[in-house]
């Protein structure tokens, strides 16, 4: 098995295939593990949440992914934890975000870009836009996202960003297990036991959950309502910060017209609800708040412009993102109708189960009020930006 080490010798998982020498506790040393749950782009929170903890230099904090999307700040997110490799000991974990944006990266046309932008990956590139309008990564932040390590374990502890699978944790295996671990919600309902508490993010809730067997630290910084989240271990307590605010949504804009976002061409698998029926159709183009589709089949029904419609963008599964939407415009042309629909809410599933546990007391769950809380709440060439070949001056759909 290969294992990485991190800059003050930990062993961490770079391809787990094997069983894996693990460290040692921090806390038995003197010293405190602090688990730092998903902070979606929310740099001014996260470093209130940094203030708040009792740093040392022996401390090791372990972030369990999602650093990007959905927040204005994604850049200054990482520029912190960059920083803070310099104080103490930084232990970086693959959320599914980031494995989002290395797939947009590698391929901005693919199925997984449209996964990206439709998952709030529009606000991402909007923080690394330089001054033409153009995302520029600079490298130590593309390294940063290369080099995330798919999990991380002590003698009591698994860190990883979603969940385990129902094995052994010596039998994960990263390539076997990479959904599971980045993207599955398995874990939220599991009666499975391993030899370790699982400590993970992902799964947004109201309040940390602390849990005998499992310890989640995702409490939905990324939306409206929400907070960014910390727990230290062994003692569990917990630390957390409150989402600013109401933010408005930032996207990578199109400087050459006047749409709010910029289109990026590629054919996303679409499925609209009509009545009964679930109609396949494809984007030709699309942002995160409009798209143009075509339907993929000839019997599809016809569209009408001022049409309300709901269903899906991405893959069936995990990956799909729910919609609700208008028709704006029909154009019909010689591989049949495409229609320009303007998006005005789409939901993830980590929206779903944030306001699914807001309404219902999760049981176990802990405070997420600290309980101190005296305080108040040379890598290859980037791909450049793909362009929509179809414009509109006046609307994004």
């Amino acid at each position: 098995m290969s294992a990485a080490n991190d800059d003050n010798g930990s062993n961490v998982r770079d391809t787990v295939t094997e069983e894996l020498p693990v460290v040692g506790d921090a806390a038995a040393s003197g010293s405190s593990i602090f688990a730092i749950g998903d902070v979606h782009g929310c740099a001014s929170e996260l470093n209130e949440l940094l203030n708040k903890l009792p740093i040392s230099s022996d401390s090791t904090l372990v972030f369990l992914g999602d650093y990007i999307d959905r927040g204005p700040e994604s850049r200054e997110v990482i520029d912190t934890i960059l920083d803070l490799r310099q104080q103490c000991n930084v232990v970086t974990l693959l959320g599914n975000h980031e494995a989002m944006l290395l797939d947009f990266l590698a391929e901005p046309r693919s199925v997984r870009a449209g996964l990206f932008i439709y998952n709030g990956g529009s606000s991402t590139l909007a923080s690394y836009a330089n001054e033409n309008g153009n995302f520029d990564f600079p490298p130590s932040h593309v390294e940063f996202f290369r080099a995330l390590l798919p999990c991380y374990e002590t003698e009591r502890y698994f860190f990883c960003h979603a969940g385990a699978p129902e094995i052994p944790l010596a039998q994960v295996d990263f390539d076997a297990h990479r959904e599971t671990l980045i993207w599955s919600r398995s874990i939220m309902r599991t009666e499975y036991r391993w030899n370790k508490t699982i400590v993970h993010g992902h799964s947004p809730r109201p309040n940390v959950e602390l849990l005998p067997w499992r310890i989640n630290v995702d409490t939905g910084c990324g939306f409206r309502g929400g907070a960014l989240s910390a727990i230290e271990l062994p003692t569990g307590r917990v630390f957390s910060v409150p989402r600013s605010g109401v933010r408005r949504r930032v996207y990578l804009r199109d400087l050459e017209s006047r749409r709010r976002a910029l289109r990026f061409r590629g054919g996303v698998p679409v499925r609209v609800k009509i009545g009964a029926r679930v109609v396949h159709y494809e984007t030709v183009d699309y942002s995160e708040i409009g798209m143009l589709m075509r339907g993929l089949s000839e019997v599809a029904p016809e569209l009408a412009e001022g049409d309300v419609i709901e269903g899906e963008v991405g893959p069936q599964g995990l990956r799909a993102v729910g919609f609700r939407g208008k028709v704006v415009r029909r154009v019909r042309g010689g591989s049949g109708a495409h229609y320009g629909v303007e998006i005005f809410t789409h939901k993830p599933a980590e929206q779903e189960l944030l306001e699914e546990g807001d309404s219902s007391e999760g049981a176990g769950e802990a405070d997420a009020t600290p309980a101190d809380s005296s305080s108040k709440p040379s890598p290859p060439p980037l791909p450049g930006r793909a362009r929509s070949g179809e414009r509109s001056d006046d609307q994004d759909a």
